[in-house]
């Protein structure tokens, strides 16, 4: 491909890419397919870099996608990284079909394992089947880590920050890791996770738990 041809290739897949994230920031987080085909398109991107020429940096390209459809970078890079690491696992059109959110669960299994047991990659493609019941087949299955003792539970939410907002969870996350006895840095990712929540939780009820209501909600 001559220099002039791959450059007008690059413009175009610049705009499919650009001409894609504004429909999917209008439509706020709602199409799991659209983002699923960003990933792919992001992987394209990057490896051919087609981003050379009109950015310095396909870092830079990524924050110019951020900063002008309030879509986080790091949010960004891990459609990438799903994208990277289930190539030769999931086609893109199975990672369109389940839509991004499954992708990311089958992520961990791949990298905790190296593999994608068949069950549950048929699984992630049926539209009845939610990443919860994704998550708990790969528990269920030993894939991620072996299961502990207890029940298994789906917090269920996420949300949107103000940078403000994410620097004070950021600090509170920083002090649990922190505190006496440091949350071993070497141990599972989610277990590190589970083990900053429970001091939250901890901190919170030494000193709110008087205001705990018989039969009310919790999560």
């Amino acid at each position: 491909m001559n220099e002039a041809l791959m450059n007008v290739v690059a413009q175009e897949k610049l705009a499919e890419v650009e001409t894609l994230v504004s429909k999917l920031a209008a439509a706020e987080g709602q199409l799991e397919k659209g983002y699923a085909h960003l990933a792919f398109l992001l992987r394209d991107v990057s490896e051919n870099r087609y981003w050379d020429g009109s950015f310095k940096s396909f870092g830079e390209f990524l924050s110019q996608l951020s900063e002008r459809y309030n879509l986080g970078k790091s949010q960004l890079y891990n459609y990438l990284s799903a994208a990277r690491e289930l190539n030769g696992a999931v086609t893109e059109e199975q990672l369109n079909t389940m839509g991004i959110s499954k992708a990311l669960a089958l992520r961990e299994a791949k990298n905790a394992t190296g593999v994608i047991p068949e069950n549950v990659l048929t699984a992630a493609l049926d539209p009845k089947v939610t990443v919860k019941d994704i998550k708990k087949l790969l528990f269920d299955a030993g894939v991620l880590v072996k299961p502990e003792d207890g029940t298994w539970i789906d917090l269920d939410f996420s949300c949107y920050v103000t940078e403000e907002e994410k620097r004070e969870i950021n600090d509170a996350a920083n002090a649990a890791r922190h505190m006496d006895p440091p949350i071993d840095e070497k141990s599972k990712e989610f277990m590190q996770r589970k083990e900053i929540l429970l001091r939250f939780a901890r901190e919170f009820l030494a000193e709110y738990a008087d205001q705990i209501i018989d039969g009310g909600r919790g999560v």
